[in-house]
């Protein structure tokens, strides 16, 4: 089979690890199938070895150029490839349609059942184009029960034709050996309004009446967050045991992950909670919110904090801490369930059934 990814508008980050990984995971099924990978320019990821990389020209530049080409410019380009199919792990794509089968990957609906972290010209191109592409699309598959749970109750009528497809966390196998430094710091995520940085924080000061030395590395911070949470540091006087991050570079990102004694990542919303089971793979402790999506795939081997209140987060802080290795032993083998290439199967399965 000829397999297309649509790689259109992607950026390093998120978006481009997971697509990134479909492709090596896919790259690795026992099929034989030619993959091409189809993009603006460059790959934003690396490509495994025996995957194209094809790019098409679009009569107009920026975010219209991006929408030609995953509509008009990838339907031209499907035909003439003679495609067999089209993975879309970007939900909204392909709305003019393709030459072969398509696969529409849905891995959130945070943008309606959140709508205010989105502004309301993103919230009105998302219900347009979303809605056409699940529509249109030939199978469809859900990252978590979680998030095809949202689907199916605002949009009763594709009720039964969304499988699941999780993640993998098997790319971490990649990183650096996972060696806790001296003195220990924990990991913690600063973008977005759903990873409750501000709770986190506070959470972090009570904790840290009782714990003398680990530090807090907030992540992904931007500008403006990190002014903010400077201010916010500074009150609670925990200068000494926070450092505010800005984005990193994959490869120090991967040292400062891997190196940490625990993740906290007690988010509000999660299509799956990446870092969770990547925390889980590498036997690192972990504390979760009551998330659905978070709980789902963490099958129990992370701790849960129930609420974001200061006392109850500074408590599950601790109590992850005192996981056994025999603990940490359990929530790695959790993991061995979620694998890039099943997903990769998982989708081809769908398609081709």
């Amino acid at each position: 089979m000829h397999i297309v990814i649509d790689a259109f508008g992607i950026k390093p980050g998120s978006g481009s690890i997971v697509i990134g990984n479909v492709v090596q995971g896919w790259s690795e099924l026992p099929h034989g199938d030619k993959i091409t990978v189809l993009c603006d320019d460059e790959a934003p990821f690396p490509v495994p070895d025996g995957v194209e990389v094809g790019t098409v020209d679009a009569p107009v530049s920026g975010q219209l150029g991006t929408a030609w080409r995953r509509s008009i410019g990838l339907r031209r380009t499907t035909k003439d490839i003679e495609a067999d199919a089209v993975v879309c792990v970007v939900t909204a794509s392909a709305l003019a349609g393709t030459s072969g089968k398509r696969a529409v990957v849905v891995h959130d609906l945070r943008h309606e059942l959140r709508p205010d972290q989105f502004s309301r010209q993103a919230r009105a191109v998302r219900a347009v184009t979303w809605g056409w592409s699940l529509r249109t699309a030939d199978a469809l598959f859900c990252i978590t029960e979680r998030t095809r749970n949202d689907l199916e109750r605002s949009r009763p009528w594709l009720m039964g034709r969304a499988a699941i497809s999780y993640y993998g966390a098997d790319h971490v196998d990649s990183w650096p050996e996972p060696k806790p430094e001296t003195p220990p710091y924990a990991v913690a995520f600063g973008q977005t309004a759903n990873k409750n940085v501000h709770e986190v924080l506070h959470g972090w000061a009570l904790f840290c009446q009782q714990d003398d030395t680990m530090t807090l590395r907030l992540v992904a911070m931007n500008a403006a967050d990190r002014e903010t949470c400077t201010a916010l540091v500074e009150s609670l006087g925990i200068q000494d045991r926070v450092e505010l991050m800005p984005f990193l570079e994959d490869e120090e990102f991967q040292a400062c992950f891997s190196h940490a004694s625990l993740v906290v990542f007690p988010s509000d919303f999660e299509g799956f909670g990446l870092p969770a089971i990547e925390a889980l793979r590498l036997r690192i402790p972990v504390v979760i919110s009551t998330d659905p999506a978070v709980v789902e795939i963490s099958g129990g081997h992370a701790t849960i904090a129930p609420d974001v209140r200061p006392e109850t987060l500074a408590a599950a802080i601790q109590e992850a801490l005192e996981r056994t290795p025999e603990q940490l032993d359990a929530g790695r083998e959790h993991t061995e369930k979620f694998t890039w290439s099943r997903m990769a199967q998982t989708i081809r399965d769908g398609l081709f059934a």
